[in-house]
């Protein structure tokens, strides 16, 4: 676990674990925890869920973290956290689809990916596919982003019920398979309260977690033990895929 001053008075206390799983044999979700050198803009969370075979998935998720790092931090002075992150994932996704041009054997990777920037007790975000970002506050956990499944897509049309039992896994919207993709944002800053819980996670978690599960174990545990207990979680439901858990709690100190 690892502290990041956000003002003189208040720290972010950030824990993230990735877990290969049960059943798979390559652990294609990244994650990364960055903390910038300039208050103005800010520290960086970003997680990545890759796919494509062998190890195409590993690779585009990597290079989504990469990029959207060195992008957001090399972001010109006075840029809006939102409108930072949402070229820096416009820069994710054109690396990795020329990469995948460039490499046959990449043919056809791509990769969720959602970061978080927190500026002083704000919270921004840019996301692409199903991974999630929420806020814990006061006994309820609110979902930042939104899911971009078919399943998801769906729901919002009113149609879940005939939804095959695939579609969650069908994502609409993803890095690296054009040469551009749409990019959520926050349309503004996200205020943190007091004792708020930053939680984000790939669909490795939310597809065998509840989110009132999520809830309880962030509001019980320090975020080093939330991110154990809700691994640990998904692994006794099955684990068909790979978890991977960033949690940051809102601390004085």
């Amino acid at each position: 676990m690892e502290e990041i001053r956000l003002t003189p008075t208040e720290v972010l206390a950030v824990a993230s674990l990735t877990d290969l799983g049960c059943v798979r044999k390559n652990n294609e979700d990244s994650k990364g925890v960055f903390a910038g050198a300039d208050p103005a803009r800010g520290h960086l969370l970003i997680i990545a869920d890759g796919m494509g075979g062998a190890a195409a998935g590993e690779v585009a998720s990597g290079i989504a973290v990469e990029t959207v790092r060195a992008s957001f931090f090399d972001a010109p002075a006075g840029a809006k956290p939102a409108d930072a992150l949402r070229a820096a994932v416009e820069a994710a996704n054109a690396s990795i689809h020329r990469r995948a041009v460039d490499d046959p054997k990449l043919g056809g990777m791509g990769t969720t990916c959602t970061a978080v920037a927190v500026v002083g007790r704000q919270v921004s975000y840019g996301h692409v596919g199903d991974s999630r970002a929420y806020v814990a506050a006061n006994g309820s956990l609110a979902q930042l982003t939104r899911d971009h499944s078919l399943a998801a897509e769906l729901a919002r049309s009113g149609g879940e019920g005939g939804a095959p039992a695939r579609a969650k896994n069908v994502l609409t919207r993803c890095l690296g398979v054009k040469p551009e993709v749409k990019v959520d944002v926050s349309e503004q800053a996200v205020p943190l309260p007091d004792d708020a819980v930053l939680v984000m996670c790939t669909d490795g978690l939310t597809n065998l977690v509840e989110d009132g599960e999520i809830l309880h174990m962030v509001s019980m545990y320090l975020p080093d033990g939330a991110c154990k207990r809700l691994v640990a979680l998904a692994r006794e439901r099955g684990g068909p895929d790979n978890i991977t858990v960033i949690v940051a709690r809102l601390t004085r100190g």
